[in-house]
């Protein structure tokens, strides 16, 4: 039963447990014959707590403060790095030949999204550089990048080549090409006045003269960045689809549990500079009953707003939780319809209010992450909800026992009505007898305050009968499906809360009649 048998774990644990007790029963076929025996099957208590410890997945179990029980469910909506952001600005920059034909030129850059920058630091890269002329005397070349520069000092270069003769190929410098200059940990910070990046050069003939050159050409490539700073644009991350499974319901029949205070998180963890918000494109909840709803909320239609780092704060983490509850959604109403599994497809968008007065940043480790973390904590109210598991059972081996009479008796701490059925299956899965004549309650709700908290147990004696014909009736059974049914107090009208310490104290005991 899975969530279940953590939720009702002394039903599963103890009295179903009850059907696999035969083995107390051995030597039953060399007793006297017509007679009766009163046979101990079962003496014990055990708590919720006790209950969830016999279980592996106790990390999706939470138990607050106050003793309270929350089943939680967890997923990952949005990673995202820098590596995104810089790799639209090594596409600008890197690769391609720019060709200077001015003395003066600003670099072509052509940024996406709107994004402009006030400062650039690279983490690595390559930048060459060439030039030709034409003139019949040598020539002194100097080229420099007033805006490029590392501990204060401009990217600057110089060369000299002697004059041309006027045929064949001109003079060419080509050193750069093979020797390219590293440019980590240069930074670049655009001209004020124009927010441009300069190339600059200055050809002087050998007498003197400044000239141009005849080509003058510069590349970038393998560029990597560790810091930016300035407008990043408005640029839109996929966070891509994915579903949480919720299996709290796999066993489901029928009926209804409602949550009283089940939430959805955002949990965010955003070291980007940026103002960033979400965009949920799907959120919807399918049911037990095939059914897909939608999760209805104003954060949903407009987004929800990340925390995130002033520029005088670059290495900083903000967190923060935000929280879907029933106040600010309907989540309580889709949760409480029997949830499968929750559908999901969230993206972010930077800079969604695009106000360019605001600088942000982002470094090389620069990320940010939300987890979607759904909690359903058992207090609430359940009505007829039933649901159904299966056990293998044997009576080969009591070919002498002609009848039986069990007698169960249970002290119940819980806030929760049991109703039972079990229908013994032959081999073939054919019913051959039911436990009951019709579904029976075998325990009863403790008593319960106004505020949902059991305070008082309940004490309830149930008998099971088999007589000669009916006991032979199911001696070729193989399994026993157990139905189970469970209410909250006055009939599921009260929500209830099912705590940790909270227990059931379950006796169970047989009378065989055997002969030869």
């Amino acid at each position: 039963m899975k969530r279940l048998a953590l939720l009702f774990p002394v039903l599963m644990l103890l009295l179903f447990a009850a059907c696999q007790r035969f083995d107390e029963l051995e030597g039953i076929d060399s007793a006297e014959f017509d007679a009766e025996y009163a046979i101990p099957l079962l003496n014990t208590s055990l708590s919720i707590k006790d209950a969830l410890e016999k279980f592996e997945d106790l990390s999706t179990i939470v138990i607050d403060p106050d003793g309270l029980i929350h089943f939680t469910y967890k997923g990952d909506v949005i990673t995202q790095n820098s590596d995104t952001i810089f790799k639209r600005i090594n596409e600008t920059l890197s690769g391609v030949p720019i060709f200077v034909n001015s003395k003066r030129m600003a670099l072509p850059l052509e940024f996406p999204d709107g994004l402009s920058f006030d400062r650039l630091v690279f983490k690595e890269g390559k930048f060459r550089w060439s030039f030709q002329h034409r003139h019949p005397d040598p020539v002194s070349f100097q080229i420099t990048m007033p805006q490029l520069s590392r501990d204060g000092q401009p990217l600057a270069f110089s060369a000299s080549l002697p004059g041309y003769s006027g045929t064949g190929n001109p003079p060419t410098y080509l050193l750069s090409l093979a020797y390219p200059t590293d440019l980590a940990n240069y930074e670049v910070i655009p001209d004020p006045l124009t927010d441009s990046v300069y190339v600059e050069y200055e050809l002087i003939r050998s007498n003197g003269q400044p000239d141009t050159a005849s080509l003058v050409g510069v590349a970038f490539d393998s560029l990597r960045f560790s810091y930016m700073e300035g407008y990043l644009g408005i640029q839109e991350h996929k966070g891509g689809r994915d579903t949480i499974v919720i299996d709290f319901f796999d066993d489901w029949v029928r009926g209804d549990i409602y949550f009283e205070d089940p939430t959805v998180v955002f949990n965010i963890e955003n070291s980007f500079g940026i103002p960033t918000e979400s965009r949920v494109k799907v959120f919807e909840v399918f049911t037990v009953r095939g059914e897909t709803l939608p999760l209805e909320s104003p954060y949903v239609t407009n987004g929800i707003s990340f925390p995130y780092p002033s520029i005088d704060e670059v290495g900083v983490t903000k967190r923060e939780n935000f929280v879907f509850n029933k106040q600010n959604s309907n989540i309580d109403l889709i949760l409480g319809a029997g949830p499968l599994a929750i559908d999901y497809d969230v993206d972010a968008v930077t800079n969604p209010d695009t106000n360019t007065s605001i600088r942000g940043f982002i470094t090389d480790s620069s990320y940010y992450r939300v987890r979607v973390e759904v909690d359903l904590p058992l207090y609430g109210r359940s009505f007829d909800f039933l649901a159904r598991d299966t056990f293998e059972i044997a009576f080969d081996d009591y070919e002498k026992v002609r009848n039986a009479e069990f007698k169960l008796v249970t002290v119940n701490g819980l806030p929760l009505d049991v109703g039972v059925q079990g229908y013994f299956l032959d081999e073939s899965g054919a019913v051959l007898d039911s436990l009951f004549e019709s579904r029976q309650r075998v325990i009863e709700s403790a008593v319960v305050n106004g505020d949902g908290v059991a305070t008082a147990p309940t004490e309830d004696v149930t008998f099971v009968d088999f007589p000669d014909e009916r006991f032979d009736g199911i001696r070729n059974a193989r399994r026993l499906a157990i139905v189970a049914s469970f209410s909250t107090t006055n009939e599921g009208q009260q929500s209830v809360k099912v705590l940790a310490e909270q227990s059931v104290q379950v006796k169970l005991g047989v009378i065989l009649g055997v002969s030869d």
